[in-house]
C-alpha cells in the first residue's frame, strides 16, 4: 500500500477501509513530528524552520473532524494528542489535492526532459514507502529496478522514469537497488551527505546508523559522492562489485574500506579505523595515501611511479597524528619520497 492523494482524500472523507486507515495513521505515527522524513533534503535545506500554509487553518479543522468522526481507540487518542504537528503532516501530504501546499508532490521541472515541440510537458508525481513492520519490502520501479526496502527504512522516486533525465530515489535507512540498465538515465539515491550512482548495478545502501553509511557493491559499478555537514570536504569514489565503504558522513572520515581482489593476485584487502586502532591489510599504495588525504586534512606529494602496484599492511594505535607515522613506515619499507603539508 502507498500513500497517495486519493487515500488522503478518502481518509478525510470517511469512505477508506479500516485497513487504509490504520495504514494511514500509522504512517503518520511513524514519522512523529519531524517534517523533514517527509520532504527531500534539497526542499528541507531551502526552507524556514516554520512553515506557514496558505489555509492552515482550515484545513487543520477538516484534519479534526475527519479524525473525530472515527473511532476512539487509544491509537486516535495518541495520535490526536500530537494532531497539531501532524495536521502539518498532513497539510504538506493533501496539497497536491487542495492546491494550498508550497511543496507539490512532483519533481523540480528542470529534471524533466524539454522537446522542440510546444506540448505540455508531463509532472512525474513521487511515491512515498515507509516499512514500519519486520520483514523486508520489496518495491518495484517504473523501469523496471527492484528496491528491496528494510524494515524502519522509507523511500521516496518518481511514479514514472520516462520523462525525467535522471532516476533520483531519496532514501532514509537501509535499501537494496537491483538497477535496470539504462545508460541514458543515471539512477542515484540520495542518502544523508551521500549519493551513490550507477547505470545498471546491484548495491547496497544501510544509514541506519545515526552518523555512518555504509555502500556495499555487489555487482557492476557505482560512483560515491559524499560532502561532509559543513560542506568544507568532499569525496568522490568508484567501486568494483565486492567492494564496499563506511563513511562517517558528518566530518566525512573512511571508517571502512574493502577493496576486491586485483586480477591475478591474491591482494584482497580492506582498511579499518575505530577509536583504539588503524588497520592496513594489503591495501595498493594509492589507496592508503588517498585514505590519509581524507581523514586527516592533510596534502601529499609523491611520485606515483613509486609507489605503483606497491601494497602495504600495518597497524597502528590511533593517535592525533598517527598519519605521521604511517607515511614514515611507508617511505622506509618502500622508499617511497612521501612529503606531507597541512592545508
Amino acid at each position: 500500500m502507498k500513500i497517495t492523494t486519493d487515500l488522503i482524500n478518502r481518509y478525510l472523507n470517511n469512505q477508506c477501509s479500516a485497513e487504509e486507515a490504520e495504514y494511514l495513521e500509522d504512517y503518520i505515527q511513524y514519522l512523529g513530528t519531524s517534517l523533514d522524513q517527509v520532504l527531500p533534503r534539497e526542499e528541507w535545506d531551502s526552507t524556514g524552520a516554520d512553515l506557514n500554509y496558505e489555509g492552515q487553518d482550515k484545513i487543520r479543522a477538516k484534519v479534526l473532524v475527519a479524525i473525530q468522526q472515527k473511532k476512539k481507540s487509544a491509537f486516535r487518542k495518541r495520535l490526536i494528542l500530537s494532531l497539531s504537528k501532524a495536521a502539518s503532516i498532513l497539510v504538506f501530504l493533501i496539497g497536491s489535492y487542495l492546491g494550498m501546499s508550497p511543496f507539490r508532490d512532483t519533481l523540480p521541472l528542470d529534471r524533466v526532459k524539454s522537446t522542440d515541440v510546444a506540448v505540455p510537458i508531463p509532472v512525474a508525481s513521487n511515491l512515498y514507502y515507509i516499512n514500519s513492520g519486520n520483514e523486508n519490502m520489496v518495491l518495484t520501479a517504473s523501469d523496471g529496478s527492484i528496491i528491496t526496502l528494510y524494515p524502519k527504512s522509507e523511500i521516496k522516486y518518481a511514479e514514472d522514469f520516462s520523462h525525467l533525465d535522471e532516476r533520483i530515489l531519496y532514501l532514509k535507512g537501509k535499501a537494496k537497488f537491483e538497477v535496470a540498465k539504462d545508460k541514458n538515465k543515471p539512477f542515484r539515491v540520495h542518502s544523508t551527505s551521500v549519493t551513490t550512482t550507477a547505470l545498471g548495478t546491484i548495491f547496497i545502501v544501510d544509514e541506519l546508523k545515526s552518523t555512518q553509511t555504509q555502500i556495499k557493491l555487489l555487482e557492476g559499478k557505482i560512483e560515491v559522492k559524499a560532502e561532509d555537514l559543513n560542506k568544507t570536504k568532499t569525496l568522490v569514489r568508484t567501486y568494483q562489485p565486492n567492494e564496499e565503504i563506511t563513511l562517517d558522513h558528518n566530518d566525512l572520515r573512511i571508517l571502512e574500506e574493502v577493496k576486491a581482489r586485483t586480477v591475478g593476485m591474491d591482494r584482497g584487502g580492506y582498511f579499518l579505523q575505530n577509536t583504539d586502532a588503524i588497520q592496513f591489510k594489503n591495501i595498493a599504495l594509492e589507496d592508503v595515501l588517498n585514505i590519509l588525504m581524507q581523514n586527516y586534512d592533510i596534502k601529499l606529494h609523491y611520485d606515483k611511479g613509486k609507489i605503483k602496484d606497491k601494497y602495504y599492511s600495518g597497524t597502528f594505535r590511533n593517535k592525533g597524528h598517527v598519519y605521521q607515522e604511517i607515511i614514515k613506515e611507508l617511505n622506509y619499507l618502500h622508499h617511497a619520497d612521501i612529503n606531507y603539508t597541512n592545508p
